[in-house]
């Protein structure tokens, strides 16, 4: 910095605005986090030496420095204040989530804390002893591969405490930029408030199925949808793989970048979550071709998204080998369960926006997209159970929570304001979600720590997070893997862990073991 700007920025008044942030570089830090993953993935498959590495790092922060030559971005700023609260936001939810074991975490993290504790505390490669032969961690490793890493130096603890900072920081910037899609303080409050709060009416679907209310709310049918503040609880990374994109998709809707921009980091965050960037295709789909019929299409917007394709491969190929394994087909949803679980999950918000005005900022094809890919999705099996539904609409969610906000900031005719009494009140009702998930973190136990290997919590494995090594293709398979041997332990937790929901998940397989 020269003198005279040292100068200028000591000597600002107290209370002068200070310089509001480019988004540009903003979204060039959320490229990163996510990518930084994808290179340490050849790290943990062994397939390039560190000096490799640290050039494809360095392709990488070339390519995010294409976000600065997007001119629409140019216009796009960000208070400090504004960047303080998201990050302040997504910790405070992160953490009542269970992340750094201050809180109750939801059973699923009895898997997400073994997968972690392997990656921090095993050296790289490494393959699971198992009776089939070795078996090879292949699940969607992105949100832990940069908390593994920092483990490998400084131990479990540094991991999951690290696990706690990747995540608040990408939440905090995604809330950040989608505050720019509103202009107002007010309107930018209460779009946090209903994006955080957003939920179907599943308080109604319980009391109609008879479930106690004690459990999870999202899962009173057998399709899912699920609550936002239930997905970061649950899945972050599916969670903010899909509010990255939707994030993504909303600036390109509103002309706040390019088709390139909106396309390049996609391809990465198939590592995170690859069944919500199946849920992304319709969108991008809807962007791409727009863009042609616009005559608007650069070279820049193929050949970034190709980029960022060809740091994924090896991802892409890693999260494919023995895929046949997952299983897809028709869901086991009959006609009257369909009906009910689409009228409360999605009707009221799907309607009301219709009748206040299908033509708005989001309206149009964009709605029209999102409401065929919620209606829709909830037919198609991927995976164990409702494992498609619930990762693959989070997109869908998002976008759908931005439009209720949106219209909810807008003034409305006279005639239609019965529509904009259906939104509040749908909210309101809503909001018992993400209300009981808290109450259950506040209630129970903070998550213990995790003694065990992700063999020993799953014997067996499943099919979603192991691969045999010999199905695994020879151009990503590890060569020399240490080998984790095969333990029962008397106890794979520090301490206590209840699970409320056990019951309910019994009833569910019991279920299920019916339809069948």
């Amino acid at each position: 910095m020269r003198s005279a700007e040292l100068f200028s920025a000591l000597s600002r008044p107290r209370g002068a605005t200070r310089p509001h942030l480019p988004a540009s570089g903003l979204l060039a830090a959320l490229l990163l986090l996510i990518g930084t993953s994808q290179i340490l993935l050849w790290r943990f498959l062994d397939l390039m030496p560190l000096w490799g590495c640290l050039a494809a790092l360095g392709a990488l922060v070339a390519m995010a420095a294409l976000f600065r030559r997007d001119a629409r971005l140019a216009d796009v700023t960000i208070a400090p204040r504004t960047l303080a609260t998201g990050f302040a936001v997504a910790l405070l939810v992160l953490v009542l989530g269970g992340e750094g074991r201050f809180f109750y975490a939801h059973a699923d993290w009895q898997v997400r804390g073994a997968v972690l504790r392997d990656l921090a505390a095993t050296p790289w490669p490494f393959a699971y002893d198992s009776a089939d032969g070795p078996m090879l961690l292949r699940a969607p490793l992105g949100m832990y591969l940069v908390p593994g890493a920092v483990g490998q130096i400084f131990g479990t603890r540094a991991a999951e405490l690290a696990l706690l900072f990747q995540n608040a920081a990408l939440l905090g910037l995604v809330l950040a930029l989608g505050a720019s899609l509103f202009t107002t303080p007010r309107a930018r409050a209460i779009a946090l408030l209903v994006v955080i709060g957003f939920s179907g009416l599943d308080l109604i679907g319980q009391l109609l199925a008879g479930q106690p209310l004690s459990y999870t709310s999202d899962r009173w049918n057998v399709a899912i949808f699920l609550a936002p503040v239930t997905q970061v609880f649950t899945g972050p990374q599916h969670a903010l793989a899909a509010w990255t994109g939707a994030l993504l998709y909303l600036f390109w809707r509103t002309e706040k970048c390019r088709l390139a921009t909106f396309l390049m980091p996609l391809p990465l965050l198939a590592l995170w979550s690859p069944l919500t960037v199946m849920g992304l295709l319709p969108f991008a789909a809807h962007a791409g071709i727009e863009t042609l019929r616009r005559r608007e299409l650069r070279l820049a917007d193929i050949a970034a998204p190709a980029a960022t394709t060809l740091i994924a491969l090896p991802g892409l190929l890693y999260l494919a080998a023995a895929s046949d394994t997952v299983g897809m087909g028709e869901a086991s949803l009959t006609l009257s369960q369909y009906l009910a679980f689409e009228a409360l999950e999605v009707g009221p918000w799907l309607l009301a926006l219709v009748m206040i005005g299908r033509h708005g900022r989001f309206g149009g094809v964009t709605l029209a997209i999102t409401a065929g890919v919620l209606l829709i999705f909830p037919l198609i099996q991927v995976g164990v159970s409702s494992d498609f539904v619930m990762r693959a609409s989070p997109p869908a969610l998002a976008i759908l929570s931005v439009a209720v906000a949106d219209a909810l900031n807008a003034p409305v005719e006279t005639g239609r304001r019965l529509w904009k009494g259906v939104l509040i009140g749908a909210l309101l009702i809503g909001l018992a979600t993400p209300a009981f998930e808290i109450a259950r973190a506040l209630r129970y136990p903070p998550q213990p720590e995790s003694l065990c290997n992700y063999m020993a919590v799953v014997p067996g494995g499943f099919a979603t997070y192991v691969a045999p090594l010999a199905r695994v293709p020879d151009a990503i398979a590890p060569r020399e893997p240490a080998i984790i041997a095969q333990s029962h332990p008397d106890r794979c937790w520090s301490g206590p862990w209840p699970n409320p929901l056990a019951a309910q998940y019994a009833a569910e397989d019991r279920q299920r073991s019916t339809d069948d």
